[in-house]
Parts: C-alpha cells; structure tokens; sequence
C-alpha cells in the first residue's frame, strides 16, 4: 500500500509531540515536513520543540518551517500552564542537530501540496493555513485532506464556547473553515474519549527506549494539569487524534457538517458551529464523532516501540 504524504502543522505541545511521533513511526505515514506556529508557547519555542523531536526520533531529513509568531489580529496569548513554560514539560535537552529550512511555513506548506497529493495535518492555531490562502490564492484545490485539531461543540476549553487552536487565532480558523479543501475536524467532543492513564504511562517507561522514557516524563506533568483541572490524571491525546485519522480513516466515526468560526462576540468569540443537519450529511466538511480508545491508545503504544 502507498504510504499517504503528510505535513503537519503544529505548535509543541506534550500533545502534539505525541502526535508528531506517532505519524513518524507509521508505517501509513510519510511526513514530508512540519511547520511551526505560535500558540501552546511562541514560535522560538515551537521551533525548537520539532527540531528536538525530530532529533528525539532520529529523523534529521525531516524539514522543520518557521511560521506565524502571532494571530491574524491582534497579540499572541499565551497559556504555559498547561504544557511548560518550553511547552515540552520543562524537560532537559540536549541542543538539537536538526536544523530550520531555508524556507518559511507557508512556503514549504505550497511546496508539499504542489508536488504531489499530500493531507494537512493542522494540530495547532491555524494561522499558517490562512496566510497560505493568503500567499497563494487557490491553494485550498492542492491537498488531498486537510485533518484539523480543533473546535467544539458542547464546551471549551479556554471559554465556555472555545476551543484553544481556535480561540487563539479564530480570523484564521473562519479563513481556514471557508475554503474549498476537504477538511476533517477533531473537536474537543471527540479528543475528549482519547485518554492516556498512568498504566498507559507505565508501559511507555517500560519500554526501556529514549522515546518511551521522554514521552512518559513529558506527559507527567500533562497529567498533573489534568488532575487539577478535571480531577483525573487520564491525560487527553487532542493532537494524536488528528494523526490517527490518517493513518486508519476507519477508526473514527465522523459526519458531513456545515462549518462556521464566531470571531466576535463577548461570550463567543472563537466559538465553532457545526451544524449537524442531513441537509450537510454529505459535506467536504466532516466532524469526528466517536472513536474507541483502547485500540486509540494500543496503537499509540505499539508506534511508539517501534523507535526502540
């Protein structure tokens, strides 16, 4: 079977460096590049987490793209509670080999699209993504899929009605939500059944392998997060649901919808509307829905090995 062309757009993040890992020891999976947005921390910082996660995973011919420091409108706001104030859980590094493309984001985002059939893989503010429609216009009729981290329907997780990837540059998820790309989204009502407990962390240190050990200490302090703000120390893998779209389409139960971004609004602002209704059934725009979380995190486990 050939393997399906990636790139993935991200900001590191424990989550997505779970995320970035998984798509890297797939076998389905051929990452052709990852490009770096501000969001979970700033772009110095998201930069530097994929060039370390590359080295991580002894992947150097992975090219690494600068991309936006801050929103369509407006400052960056960061949160660093969440994931560490380097957004990988505070963790020592040695200084990575790996090295930046000559390229910026948008452009090596054109170069993938263009030279062959590639999906988008968008687990971070989706910044990048507009100011790739912006650049080159015409440019949402190039990827073969775009699989979007992002969005909600019953709850938030920055305000009642937002989700972060959205909330943080919501110009740019309206821009992104309009275009002509068939897109898949992973919202919170879907990350929220894709959970890693201590046992799941257990087995990763187990492993006895550098990957193994560096993800079960990145996701500790994940989980300390976790346990205060929702009482649980299940640690959710929001971005690793966007990579396993791709690698197993099957997996995921999702529904055609119709899309829009609030990007105004007192108590809305970032708010996502999926509207659910038949009228939408067969839409380009799809929702995730359902997934089954022991083999979610089976999968997860049995990659993962694979950098031994």
């Amino acid at each position: 079977m050939a393997r399906r062309r990636v790139i993935i757009d991200t900001d590191p993040g424990v989550d997505d460096a779970v995320a970035i890992l998984l798509a890297l020891a797939s076998d389905e999976l051929e990452v052709v590049g990852i490009t770096t947005v501000a969001g979970n921390v700033g772009v110095d910082a998201t930069t530097l987490n994929a060039r370390r996660l590359l080295e991580l995973a002894g992947r150097p011919d992975v090219p690494v793209a600068r991309g936006a420091s801050r929103p369509l409108n407006g400052s960056p706001q960061l949160d660093v509670s969440v994931h560490g104030a380097d957004g990988l859980g505070d963790l020592l590094w040695d200084e990575p080999r790996v090295r930046e493309h000559h390229l910026d984001a948008v452009d090596l985002l054109h170069e993938a699209i263009t030279e062959a059939p590639t999906s988008i893989v968008a687990i971070g503010p989706l910044t990048n993504l507009a100011r790739l429609l912006e650049r080159y216009p015409g440019d949402d009729e190039a990827p073969e899929q775009v699989v979007v981290m992002g969005g909600a329907s019953f709850e938030g997780n920055v305000t009642p009605a937002a989700e972060f990837n959205v909330w943080y540059d919501p110009e740019a998820a309206a821009v992104v939500a309009g275009a002509s790309w068939p897109m898949v989204f992973m919202p919170l009502d879907l990350t929220h059944q894709a959970l890693m407990d201590d046992e799941d962390l257990a087995r990763l240190r187990a492993l006895d392998t550098p990957v193994g050990r560096r993800v079960a200490d990145m996701l500790e302090p994940y989980a300390a997060f976790h346990d205060e703000w929702y009482g649980t120390r299940d640690v959710i893998m929001h971005d690793a649901t966007a990579v396993y779209e791709l690698i197993d389409p099957s997996a995921i139960t999702k529904q055609g919808v119709g899309l829009s971004v609030e990007t105004s609004g007192t108590y809305s602002r970032g708010a996502t509307w999926f509207d659910r209704r038949r009228v939408n059934e067969t839409s380009s725009t799809r929702v995730g829905l359902s997934l089954d979380n022991e083999l979610f995190v089976t999968v997860i486990l049995e990659r993962l090995a694979r950098f031994a």
